[in-house]
């Protein structure tokens, strides 16, 4: 192989895009939260803001017709028993959005009060079939920790009473660069965080480093494309 030939197939190796980090294993999610969904009593999290014409009021106190809006500030815990520790709360709204079964159409924010993810927050929108035993809603985006995430929630119900019901909530994140988002990452330098994350390990951190280091891989090709053309102008 002539040596300009080969110059220009290690230049080739070497502006190869970079693979990128392995995410992790499907069936592990990055956060497990369980909602505990109260509509009735003097602790309800749920209250009803819109009635629809078809409403019927055999659910504790909040009907299931078609057009029927609840507003939520449930608890989010870390075990299905509503006396175990609260990591944040889920707020937002659900509507019954089929006229002809139990599917609920959820907008919510996962809003992290306690731990490593403080602040933080994962919007979820979605289809939700309360009548199926496993749902999967989308993550539409986030903040903190979170900020510009997307992903997917399995969604189960854990127990349902007429009073109160508790979700089991698989959260899957990832960042826009696609790599898995740990649950214990820290924040980016950029954001006023960084130092350890502080309980648990982390199998990948947040991209926040990704455009410096893209950045470094641009020049490096643009360096080693002169230098391959001066060599071929000069007969190498």
């Amino acid at each position: 192989m002539a040596p300009t030939s080969l110059l220009l197939l290690l230049l080739l190796l070497a502006c190869a895009a970079p693979l990128p980090l392995q995410l992790r294993a499907a069936d592990t999610p990055t956060i497990r939260l369980y909602m505990h969904d109260v509509v009735s009593g003097s602790g309800a999290t749920a209250v009803q803001v819109i009635k629809g014409p078809a409403s019927s009021s055999g659910n504790g106190g909040v009907s299931t017709g078609f057009g029927d809006t609840t507003v939520i500030d449930d608890a989010l815990t870390e075990t299905s028993s509503p006396t175990s520790r609260e990591v944040g709360r889920a707020q937002g709204f659900y509507m019954v959005a089929s006229q002809s079964s139990p599917a609920l159409m959820m907008c919510i924010n996962l809003y992290f009060t306690s731990g490593d993810n403080n602040g933080s927050t994962i919007a979820v929108m979605g289809h939700d079939d309360t009548a199926a035993a496993v749902r999967e809603l989308s993550v539409v985006g986030g903040t903190g920790k979170f900020r510009m995430a997307t992903g997917y929630v399995v969604w189960k119900t854990a127990t349902m009473t007429p009073s109160d019901g508790v979700f089991e909530l698989d959260v899957y994140v990832t960042t826009p660069n696609g790599t898995t988002i740990d649950a214990s990452a820290p924040v980016s330098p950029l954001d006023g965080g960084g130092g350890s994350s502080g309980g648990g390990s982390s199998t990948a951190k947040s991209g926040a480093a990704a455009p410096g280091r893209m950045r470094g891989w641009v020049n490096a090709c643009v360096v080693g494309l002169v230098v391959v053309v001066l060599l071929v102008g000069r007969g190498w």
